[in-house]
């Protein structure tokens, strides 16, 4: 007998799968509703979905026999997309392909023992129709779930081997938000100089679309920058890497200064060999002509032999105080004397030195300066002072000059050393004080001296509790600054 329906009834079961499979979550699920609402659409003996590969994917029944005959309809019925039916062990059994634009994605095989009316085809039918829309929506949903998770394992993935760097990475979109760090970056994104720096050069290779490559100092630790211009789905971007290079600027540090030590022992060599050269031939000139020699030339020899020995003095004491420095060990004896008095005691020291290099020396110092200091060491930072003045005047100059004055600022006093020699370049203004540091071989221009005496200098002013600095020009001259407390 056909198998007959209503339409209302067409209308419920339909209804029905659409409610069903809006709700599924995933194929497998709708393909269930599927077979639900055939079986109480025609009372079926068993209902089963194949996959592409005719297999079944689908059934509310175990046993489920697919013949040979069976199975070539069903490929018949894919090949031609068209639903067919074959009666088969006194049933009919019903077969629909699961189509949606010409893409095959299953068959639906229902067993009755009713032979259906062509309205109950058509239902089915559409219910397939409907099923392969889902379904296909379906699977390409649970595809892109599946590509959205392994895009994600695959990120997780990245990230791990990232933070394993060393070095800090962070990407940077067109609007310099970020789109990736490693977590080396985040620890160090709260140190405001890093920070600003990598922000700037992200937005000069924004700008630029060229790499550059750029060093900066934040909390004592040097970083090696190199920015890259790159490109993430045609949006222009900024790869930053971040190197500590801490330990390598540390170590050329440390061959910088083994080299200034070096060439420092050989200056010094050189500086305690000239006098004592001196003393040894002309002591030796004496001893071996003292009978021919008259009170006049012996007066000369003599003369001579004693100021070698005081330069000679002077380099000692000079290697002395830098031995007590690098030990920690200079101390001060402070007491209240006038320091007008002293800068007058120095300048007339200084004077012979002084015409023999053709500079004239000058004071400008109108009243007493107490002040509560050791006088020796402040007498050495004068004489050092006026000294180095003499020694980088310009040779063929005919008006050179060292001045020196001083005044009262505050609960300070401040000293001012002027001249117009060579002067100093603008690179070398903090480097004039550091060990072993000598601006005469900077400028090529030959004095002497163990050229450590700015060193010993800053050393003392500075433990006074004062400051010393410069301003300096090159074929201009220089002044150099000294501030001192007044003392006790």
């Amino acid at each position: 007998m056909p198998l007959q329906t209503s339409s209302g009834r067409i209308y419920t079961f339909i209804s029905s799968f659409i409610r069903e499979s809006s709700n599924a979550k995933d194929p497998e699920s709708l393909l269930a509703s599927l077979i639900r609402i055939v079986q109480k659409f025609i009372n079926c003996r068993w209902v089963a979905i194949l996959d592409k590969s005719l297999k079944v994917r689908k059934s509310d029944t175990p046993e489920i026999s697919m013949t040979t005959e069976l199975l070539e309809m069903a490929k018949w019925s894919v090949e031609k997309l068209s639903p067919t039916s074959i009666t088969q062990d006194g049933m009919t059994i019903l077969i629909f392909p699961l189509v949606k634009t010409d893409r095959i994605l299953g068959v639906l095989i229902a067993a009755t023992n009713e032979e259906p009316v062509f309205e109950i085809l058509e239902v089915i039918r559409t219910l397939a129709f409907l099923s392969a829309v889902v379904l296909e929506n379906l699977e390409l949903y649970d595809s892109l779930e599946k590509q959205h998770e392994i895009v994600e394992e695959t990120m997780k993935y990245m990230q791990q081997i990232f933070n394993s760097f060393p070095q800090m990475v962070v990407v940077f979109n067109s609007e310099l938000q970020q789109v990736f760090a490693n977590i080396q970056y985040l620890q160090h994104e709260g140190e405001p100089k890093l920070t600003e720096v990598v922000h700037k050069t992200a937005r000069a290779i924004i700008t630029s679309r060229s790499r550059q490559v750029s060093e900066v100092e934040s909390e004592g630790t040097f970083y090696s920058i190199i920015a890259e211009a790159i490109e993430y789905e045609n949006e222009p971007q900024v790869l930053i890497t971040i190197t500590d290079v801490t330990n390598t600027k540390e170590l050329e540090r440390l061959k910088a200064i083994d080299r200034l030590k070096t060439d420092f022992v050989a200056s010094v060599s050189h500086e305690l060999r000239t006098p004592l050269a001196a003393i040894k031939a002309y002591s030796e000139t004496m001893l071996t002509t003292l009978e021919d020699l008259d009170k006049n030339l012996l007066n000369d020899f003599l003369q001579v032999v004693y100021k070698e020995s005081l330069h000679l003095e002077s380099l000692l004491d000079e290697l002395l105080d830098f031995a007590k420095i690098e030990q920690k060990a200079l101390s001060l004896e402070k007491t209240k004397f006038d320091l007008a008095e002293l800068v007058k005691e120095v300048v007339q020291s200084m004077t012979e030195f002084a015409k023999s290099k053709g500079v004239r020396l000058e004071y400008e110092i109108n009243e007493p300066l107490y002040i509560t200091a050791d006088k020796k060491r402040i007498k050495q930072v004068l004489l050092n002072l006026l000294s180095n003045g003499v020694k980088y005047s310009k040779e063929n100059s005919e008006n050179k000059f060292v001045r020196i004055s001083a005044k009262k600022d505050g609960q300070f006093i401040l000293i001012s050393v002027i001249d117009n020699g060579v002067g100093i370049p603008e690179e070398f203004h903090q480097k004039v004080f550091e060990k072993f540091f000598r601006v005469g071989s900077a400028l090529d221009y030959r004095t002497d001296g163990a050229g450590i005496g700015l060193t010993i200098t800053k050393e003392i002013v500075e433990l006074h509790g004062g400051r010393i600095w410069l301003e300096s020009k090159v074929n201009e001259g220089s002044i150099f600054y000294v501030q001192l407390p007044l003392g006790e």
